[in-house]
């Protein structure tokens, strides 16, 4: 019997495409019996009535996406921008709104995470199935469960939509200089090695203090999504007449990327400026480290929420290995003994840590 969200959640990832199929025909059928019903006796059903709203929007807005999407192909692409990342995606299309050349232009987020889990031959569907099982399996229970969400064949899209821009696009690439964005340009860079279109690079991390920091105000950002829109904007006209990348720094950047694929490890951190592929567990030490440091604010013993220490990890660390990737490894430290644990692992919010045997 299913009795939360949590076992609901694992249930579904358990049934394949025709059981989802199934059950939501069943849920659609149940959901229009009980309104139609309504019309006989009078009574209504508000949560029947809510989930047939439910697939009507669905219905309109593949209908809208559809028309959409013929419009956007009727149009001719001049100018693509590519971001690695919902959130700095759509700041960058707010900064880009009122640019000229607006109608030309579109936008594309590489939407993986780049800094953890193997990379391989991303070109080769098998491998994208085993990094997209490596990751669904450590992180399919975080809060986000986004890896959990996203697709074998969205990963697949990510390669042929990249791969097949038109020749004469220009192609504008904004990234971080941290692990995720910078394994996510050299990823792009390979995609796009038998495209002849010219490409210009926004390096935004280093760009950041040239511009806006101030004698008086020093602040680093580690990445471009934190970068406000009204900034992404002025980092555009800084570089808008920059020359693109050369057919050698393009070359350089593809062999970088074949050297990097290759390395075993799985989790990927800048070092002195260089992209380093460690273990899984490199950050460890660092999380035990945050750890006692607010462990000692508090009484001996005591039990501190997990979304505490992950905040804490976070916001010292100076890589860019996301809120999710920490939490996982905090859950392997309770496995490996090092920290006792209070409460139920269903996501950071819902349970404690402390040191082992304190």
């Amino acid at each position: 019997m299913i009795e939360n969200v949590f076992e609901f959640d694992q249930e579904l990832h358990r049934m394949n495409e025709d059981e989802l199929r199934i059950l939501l025909r069943e849920l659609y059928l149940r959901a229009d019996m009980a309104v139609s019903q309504e019309v006989d006796t009078g009574r209504t059903d508000a949560f029947a009535a809510k989930v047939q709203s439910l697939f009507n929007r669905l219905s309109d807005q593949r209908s809208q996406d559809q028309a959409e999407k013929q419009v956007l192909e009727a149009q001719k692409t001049r100018e693509i921008h590519i971001a690695f990342g919902d959130s700095p995606l759509g700041s960058i299309k707010v900064a880009m709104g009122n640019v000229p050349g607006r109608s030309g232009r579109r936008f594309f987020s590489m939407n993986d995470y780049y800094a953890i889990g193997p990379l391989s031959d991303l070109t080769n569907k098998l491998n994208v199935q085993r990094r997209h099982l490596w990751l669904l399996e450590r992180f399919h229970m975080s809060e986000h469960g986004r890896y959990a969400a996203q697709g074998i064949d969205e990963l697949l899209h990510i390669n042929q939509t990249i791969s097949s821009i038109e020749e004469e696009t220009r192609i504008t690439i904004w990234y971080a200089n941290n692990g995720h964005e910078r394994t996510g340009l050299l990823y792009a860079m390979y995609l796009l090695r038998d495209r002849k279109s010219p490409i210009y690079l926004i390096e935004t991390r280093d760009l950041y203090p040239k511009l806006f920091n101030t004698p008086e105000i020093q602040y680093e950002v580690r990445g471009t999504g934190e970068i406000h829109s009204e900034k992404l904007l002025k980092m555009w006209h800084h570089c808008e007449h920059d020359e693109p990348l050369s057919s050698e720094e393009r070359r350089q950047m593809e062999q970088e990327w074949l050297h990097l694929s290759a390395q075993p490890g799985h989790l990927r951190l800048m070092q002195d400026g260089i992209i380093q592929s460690v273990s899984e567990d490199a950050i460890d030490e660092f999380i035990l480290q945050k750890f006692t440091e607010v462990a000692s604010t508090r009484q001996p013993g005591e039990f501190i929420k997990s979304a505490r220490i992950v905040g804490e990890v976070l916001g010292h660390l100076e890589q860019a290995v996301g809120d999710t990737f920490i939490e996982y490894r905090i859950r392997q430290l309770i496995l490996q003994g090092r920290f006792d644990m209070e409460g139920m692992p269903h996501a950071m919010r819902f349970y404690s840590i402390r040191l082992a045997g304190s």
